[in-house]
Formats: C-alpha cells, sequence, structure tokens
C-alpha cells in the first residue's frame, strides 16, 4: 500500500471527515478542501477553506498533490438550487480535472451517487452497476455529468481514476435525531409534517397530522399504499470512507465505477419499530404513496474489486443511534 500526499475535497462533510481521519491515521499527508471549515479539525490535516468552482491550476492547494479524493458536492433536492448545483457539482468537478489531469497522479477517486439511476424509479431490482441512468432529479443529473466529466479525462489524459455510486449514507447517531437533514423527516412524524407544508402538500401534512396524538416525538413506521414495504439500503459512514480508502489503494479499481451500500436494504418501518421499542417512542403505523422508496441495490462488485466489507450491522446502527438518543435526551 502506498502513501500519498492525498487531497480531499469536502473534508468537512459527513463521509470527508471520515476519510481525512482514516488517511491521517495511516500516515498519510492530506489536504482538506471544503466550502466551509470543519466542525471537529482533524491533527494533522492541512484545511483549506474554498469553492470548487473557483478552482483555478496555480492554486497552492494542488501543491505536491498526487491523490485527490472528490467528495465535494451541494445535494438538494430543491429545484430553486439547480444552477447553485450545476456551479458546485459540474463546475467545480471540471475546475478540479482541470487543475489536476495533467500531474502525475496516482488515484482520482470520484464521488457519485444512486440518483443518476434513479433509486426510486428502477427499471430491475435489484439495481447494479449496469442499470440504466436516467436521473430525474437536478442532483443525479449533475452527478450523471461529473461522472462523464471523469470518463473524458480518463480518455484523453489517462486519468487513474475510479468512480463510486454511493447508496443512501449516514452516521448512526443520526437516526435517532429529529434534527437530521435525512433522519428527521424520515423517522419524525412532526418533521414529516412540516416537510410537508414547507412544500406546499397541505393535504398530505393534513393526513400526516391526524397520526400525531400530541406526541411530536413519535417515529414513522410507514408502509405503501401497495403494501409494499418502504425500503432502502443505510450505510453507515464510516464504511463508506473505508470503501473511499479501498478505492485510493486497490490497483483493480482503476477504471471502474462500483456501488458501494450495504450488504442487504432495510424495512424502514421494521427500523423505526425497533428504534421506538428500545426507546419507548410511540411509533405511529401510516400509509405512504407508492412512489415511496422500495429498493436495494448491489456492492458485489465492490466487494469483488476492492474486498469491501461493511463492519456495521443495521443492528450497531440502532444501538448507536439509541446511545445517542439517550446521550440527547439526559
Amino acid at each position: 500500500m502506498y502513501t500519498p500526499r492525498v487531497l480531499v475535497t469536502g473534508a468537512a462533510g459527513r463521509i470527508g471527515q471520515h476519510v481525512v481521519a482514516a488517511l491521517a491515521a495511516a500516515g498519510h499527508a492530506v489536504t482538506g478542501l471544503d466550502a466551509r471549515a470543519p466542525l471537529s479539525p482533524v491533527a494533522g490535516v492541512r484545511y483549506v477553506t474554498g469553492r470548487l468552482e473557483e478552482l483555478t491550476p496555480t492554486d497552492a492547494v494542488f501543491d505536491d498533490v498526487d491523490a485527490v479524493i472528490h467528495l465535494g458536492a451541494l445535494m438538494s433536492w430543491n429545484d430553486t438550487e439547480a444552477a447553485a448545483m450545476v456551479d458546485s457539482n459540474v463546475t467545480g468537478t471540471f475546475r478540479l480535472l482541470e487543475s489536476v489531469a495533467r500531474r502525475p497522479l496516482r488515484r482520482f477517486v470520484f464521488a457519485s451517487t444512486g440518483e443518476v439511476y434513479p433509486e426510486l424509479t428502477p427499471v430491475y431490482l435489484p439495481i447494479d452497476e449496469h442499470h440504466p441512468r436516467r436521473p430525474t432529479s437536478y442532483y443525479g443529473m449533475t452527478k450523471a455529468l461529473g461522472e462523464e466529466l471523469v470518463r473524458f479525462y480518463e480518455r484523453k489524459h489517462g486519468l487513474p481514476a475510479v468512480t463510486l455510486r454511493f447508496s443512501h449514507v449516514q452516521d448512526p447517531e443520526e437516526l435517532l435525531d429529529p434534527e437530521s437533514f435525512f433522519s428527521g423527516p424520515r423517522f419524525f412524524l412532526s418533521r414529516r409534517i412540516a416537510r410537508e407544508r414547507a412544500a406546499g402538500n397541505e393535504r398530505s401534512a393534513a393526513a400526516l397530522a391526524a397520526h400525531t396524538d400530541g406526541d411530536k416525538d413519535a417515529l414513522i413506521a410507514a408502509t405503501r399504499e401497495d403494501g409494499m414495504p418502504v425500503r432502502m439500503g443505510i450505510l453507515a459512514a464510516s464504511d463508506m470512507a473505508t470503501a473511499v480508502l479501498l478505492a485510493l489503494e486497490s490497483p483493480r479499481a482503476v477504471g471502474q465505477t462500483l456501488g458501494v451500500g450495504p450488504d442487504e436494504p432495510v424495512d424502514l418501518a421494521e427500523l423505526a419499530r425497533e428504534m421506538g421499542r428500545r426507546t419507548g417512542l410511540r411509533v405511529a403505523e401510516i400509509t405512504v404513496p407508492d412512489t415511496a422508496a422500495n429498493y436495494w441495490t448491489l456492492n458485489a462488485r465492490a466487494r469483488e474489486l476492492l474486498g469491501f466489507r461493511p463492519a456495521l450491522r443495521y443492528d450497531d446502527m440502532v444501538d448507536r443511534a439509541v446511545t445517542a438518543w439517550a446521550a440527547r435526551s439526559a
């Protein structure tokens, strides 16, 4: 295993903070680039605050860099932020590639997403890397364009790149945090109602409000109208960081596009019921439209080519979520 000098974009993010910590612990020289400063800086990491779309090839941030892990991106499902996502995720990726592709890089790791398929409207299940790319969100579209940019620089400049299509990623401690961007509206009824109202879906919000019973902390156990479970894969951020480092190190990764996620999906209603049982929080059984998530993606190629194995099972994630919830409650 070589120890390159690594530039990590998105270093202050959910996955980035785990990646830079693991790289530093392994003895790598790490530069972390992000639009915002990290909440908990990792000792020994050089942090630079800046925006991807403003990069130039002569920026000092590229000095002596021989590997890049490109995690930085703007993610939103709000169509009003489309232009900002194009600036960050497309122009920013172009600026980064222009700045590093002619350097003698050992590896360029690009973080893409399952939204390029997209997972919510699969053509077939389980989803693999050969699934058609038909993004329906601006975020998914910008990531599909990012993939094409990486492939172009592979062809034109021989860039030794690997693209990872991330599944849904969270820190386990977020699962029972009502303020979590992902888990708040996914598991907490009051947060789901607030999100529906913010989107102008008053009818949906009113239907959900009938289940509150005056309990703002009630959890949601959702089933689709067609009787199918609301199901998806959730991977711990620390496990995704492991996959990123394997992609950085493995010779077999070069030129590959690999889906990275958990070994199997989880029924979100079953997960909510278990968290309710462990915490004493009331669980509201609700029915949601057939458009709700019901998919799973394969990690077989990442297991084969990278040796990737998730360390945290769903039981482990619930244990950590409950511990974090108890600490916040205390």
